[in-house]
């Protein structure tokens, strides 16, 4: 199949025009006539990452993150960018992004957390003016009735990852929005909605004071767990392609004591 094939494939569900204006989606490295038999699933593009995906005999890697976000003015072999496109062009390897637009899309990144936290009655918190049904974030009513210290374990176990969180740990928590990624800047959104919490990530410490000082309570759940469903939601997307899908063993950056 080629590369041409799966762009348009891919932007049936995330179409480049739900990307944010500063974003970087679509086909970043290679030739669109290229044939591509096997796909790397990444959240992020490292050097390792495409050491991984030549490794494993990949023709292409679809990535959550792109690389380049501001024009690029020299490529120097050096630098860990300059040094992943050099094995990307090395090993004649693809690469493609989609960022805000799978973010916003019906069936992304938002749409897949609030499936992982059971929220019924889905909404958008950051809706575009014209489609409702998508943008940033979603909000609904929760599985059930807890407190918020019971909510922050059920967290913990459906993403698999240690968290940071502020708020009253007595409050029932009803309504739940979820946000991929860093999205403090929904969090007023979040709380016109009525939400009771709002679990996303990449939260400054005066951001999560003023969220507690405005009743709501936060889950700072970290970027790389909030966003990991993006190489299931490729998986998913790409297997009626007929492709081999692998999915990049990439790990969260930050490590953690407990």
């Amino acid at each position: 199949m080629k590369i041409y094939e799966i762009e348009k494939f891919i932007e049936r569900t995330a179409p480049k025009s739900l990307a944010y204006e500063w974003d970087n989606p679509g086909l970043l490295v290679g030739d669109k006539n290229k044939d591509v038999k096997k796909v790397l699933a990444t959240l992020d593009v490292t050097a390792a990452v495409v050491r991984e995906a030549a490794d494993a005999g990949a023709d292409m890697i679809i990535s959550h993150h792109p690389i380049f976000f501001n024009p690029v003015k020299k490529i120097e072999y050096g630098t860990p960018e300059g040094e992943t496109v050099r094995l990307l062009i090395q090993n004649d390897i693809a690469l493609y992004a989609a960022h805000t637009n799978l973010d916003a899309a019906e069936g992304g990144i938002n749409d897949k957390l609030a499936e992982i936290f059971q929220i019924s009655n889905v909404k958008t918190l950051e809706p575009r003016e014209d489609n409702p049904s998508v943008g940033l974030g979603r909000y609904g009513k929760g599985k059930r009735e807890v407190n918020f210290a019971s909510f922050t374990e059920i967290t913990k176990m459906l993403l698999r990852t240690p968290i940071r969180f502020a708020g009253d740990e007595s409050r029932i928590i009803k309504t739940v929005a979820v946000a991929g990624g860093a999205c403090s800047e929904l969090i007023p959104a979040a709380i016109e909605a009525d939400c009771d919490v709002i679990v996303t990530s990449d939260m400054k410490y005066h951001e999560m004071l003023d969220a507690y000082d405005r009743g709501i309570c936060v889950i700072d759940a970290g970027h790389y767990a909030t966003e990991i469903c993006a190489l299931d939601i490729f998986e998913d997307m790409l297997k009626p392609l007929g492709l081999e899908i692998i999915k990049s063993t990439h790990r969260d950056v930050f490590k953690f004591m407990v």
